[in-house]
């Protein structure tokens, strides 16, 4: 199935452990990396399930990109979504009470609705991205801590449960909120060896700028620079294209239809550069961005490794860099303070950025272990090999 649907001779290690997992009826929670392959591990064991796969996700746009992915290899998918027109949900209600849907994706806002319905023949569950369950990690999102409380009215089928990043106590939370019995629990190293992450402090924004103009024009390919708000993602735009540079603004304050005209333009090149807030993010898989450049400073270290991690999918090099004003702790405090996740994680997690900001020692240890996994000096940060 592997070979004649998606042209791969055969799984990655971990790939495979989970696809036995849910084929076999066991839950499993999979930690993979960005860029590790998390999508197959519940589309291949879908087309071998007899039922219906249904997948919870948190974006539309993640949605539609995964559904017409895996229409275009001759799978039958489809998602149900509110910015769908009646007719459009109608059509897709009566191809899925026909049996003849292979997987389903809905937001977690939609579930009490399935659930209230029509049993669906559901073989198998896909909870993505699943750090949004836990109050304690990054991306919180409500609606998903409900999925727990439907799984009778579904059937109860074997769950997967996959993220990319997930300290132990979003972990233990995950399975908790999800009911996991005794699942299968994958856990692959965080560490990502072509990334090299650097740190480079700015008493004010002009100079700031400036390095971030030097970094771009020695960058050739794609590029991510991540700011805290709208208005400043806005602003940088404007600055980097009376400089010279293909750059677009992309924040969630841009009409939908707009932000998948600017996703396109940056997937297929016609622009290098985005400049965005954290609302660009989950499910981009641009295998050739050379550079994540942060002007600020994220409020916990799961939300910058996953943005950083979007560099060097393909595994050659990428860099990483941070470039910080004063301000921008002072505004990540707030945003810890203020957010939805519990105090005792949010502060950890605001005390290991600074952390992370100041130490004179390896950089990449500093975010590793936040995760749970312990490394020696990595080689592959500014303390560890400064640049030549």
């Amino acid at each position: 199935m592997l070979q004649r649907v998606w042209g791969y001779d055969d799984f990655r290690y971990q790939q495979r452990r989970a696809v036995l997992a849910a084929l076999h009826g066991r839950d499993c929670l999979a930690i993979l990396p960005t860029g590790g392959g998390k999508s197959l591990c519940y589309q291949v064991p879908a087309l071998l399930l007899p039922g219906l796969t249904l997948v919870v996700s948190p974006l539309i746009a993640l949605m539609q990109d995964q559904v017409a992915a895996l229409r275009r290899r001759g799978v039958a998918a489809a998602y149900l979504s509110s910015t769908q027109s009646a007719e459009t949900q109608a059509q897709v209600r009566a191809v899925l009470a026909a049996g003849r849907l292979k997987l389903l994706y809905v937001a977690p806002e939609r579930l009490a609705q399935l659930a209230s319905g029509a049993p669906l023949g559901i073989s198998l569950l896909a909870v993505d991205e699943a750090h949004c369950i836990s109050e304690w990690g990054h991306d919180f999102r409500p609606h998903y801590r409900t999925i727990g409380r439907l799984l009778g009215a579904l059937g109860r089928p074997p769950i997967i449960a996959l993220t990319a990043t997930a300290t132990p106590e979003t972990r233990t939370d995950i399975a908790r909120v999800l009911h996991l019995r005794w699942p299968v629990t994958i856990t692959t190293s965080f560490d990502r060896p072509n990334l090299r992450f650097a740190v480079r402090p700015f008493a004010t924004e002009r100079p700031r700028l400036e390095a971030l103009v030097t970094l771009l024009r020695a960058t050739r390919e794609s590029v991510v620079v991540y700011l805290p708000t709208r208005n400043r993602t806005d602003g940088v735009a404007t600055i980097l294209r009376r400089w010279g540079f293909s750059a677009a603004p992309y924040h969630a304050g841009l009409p939908g239809n707009e932000r998948r005209a600017l996703l396109r333009r940056f997937m297929d090149g016609r622009i290098r550069i985005i400049v965005a807030t954290n609302a660009f993010g989950m499910g981009i898989d641009k295998p050739d961005v050379r550079l994540v450049a942060h002007l600020g400073v994220p409020a916990r270290p799961e939300s910058y490794y996953q943005e950083a991690g979007r560099a060097g999918r393909d595994g050659a090099p990428a860099r990483c860099e941070l470039l910080w004003v004063p301000g921008d702790v002072t505004l990540a405090r707030t945003l810890s303070r203020g957010g939805k996740g519990a105090a005792p994680a949010a502060t950890r997690g605001f005390s290991t950025m600074t952390r992370y900001l100041t130490t004179s020692s390896c950089r990449r240890r500093v975010l590793l272990e936040y995760l749970g996994e312990s490394i020696k000096q990595c080689g592959g940060c500014d303390n560890c090999r400064p640049q030549p």
